[in-house]
């Protein structure tokens, strides 16, 4: 029973990461600069708007929360893996990747929105080329992020479909899915909404295996 509910507590936690981590990214848009071509007069606009910088503040631990909760659910998932495997040592990568992931989207979003952070002081005058370097260093850290999601992707894909539990449909999309993230600094914003929709298919395995760890209730006598 203790595993059942474990198992469950990370799979809903898994659910729990992509509301977070999609939240933080927006929240982050708000003053972030991803186009370099963004007019200097629209980067100030930006920087300068309160309810921006307001909205921006809470980037960082949103997105804070939301990587603490993906690597709740990888240590489910790493547990599912190790069960379906019997200890392949492969399994081992799954929280690392994630971990590797979390940290480089925080990075990113944090020197996307730290000029505004500076900007609402009122002692930093922005500067739109300085800006426009932070929000691109941001994004290339961000996107170079999906690389740990690739990883993730890839080992659990393998896994499953070394221990039949994946249909073959569903492994050949996963690899697509896999690949599409480790070139994710090409793929742009696309690789991000593939992986999103590969998490909710792989919460919903958490919580099917959590499912079949619960005990069957007793048969009256």
């Amino acid at each position: 029973m203790g595993e059942s509910r474990a198992l469950r507590r990370a799979g809903w936690a898994g659910a729990a990461s992509i509301v977070l981590l999609v939240a933080g990214v927006v929240l982050g848009y708000l003053v972030g600069v991803d186009e370099p071509g963004m007019s200097d007069a629209a980067i100030l606009e930006r920087l300068n708007d309160d309810a921006r910088q307001a909205a921006a503040g809470f980037a960082p631990p949103v997105l804070a929360a939301g990587v603490a909760m993906l690597l709740w659910f990888a240590t489910g998932l790493r547990w599912v893996l190790d069960r379906l495997s019997g200890g392949d040592p492969l399994a081992h990568a799954i929280v690392p990747a994630a971990a590797m992931f979390g940290g480089l989207i925080i990075t990113g979003v944090s020197l996307d929105v730290g000029s505004a952070f500076a900007a609402w002081s009122d002692e930093f005058t922005a500067d739109p080329d300085t800006v426009r370097a932070l929000g691109m260093s941001g994004q290339v850290l961000a996107l170079t992020g999906l690389i740990g999601c690739g990883v993730l992707v890839a080992v659990t894909t393998r896994i499953a479909q070394q221990a039949g539990a994946l249909p073959s449909w569903a492994v050949w999309v996963s690899y697509a899915v896999a690949v599409l993230c480790l070139t994710g600094f090409w793929s742009g914003g696309m690789a991000s909404v593939v992986f999103a929709l590969w998490l909710i298919g792989a919460v919903i395995g958490v919580l099917r295996a959590a499912r079949r760890r619960s005990p069957a209730p007793p048969i009256p006598s």
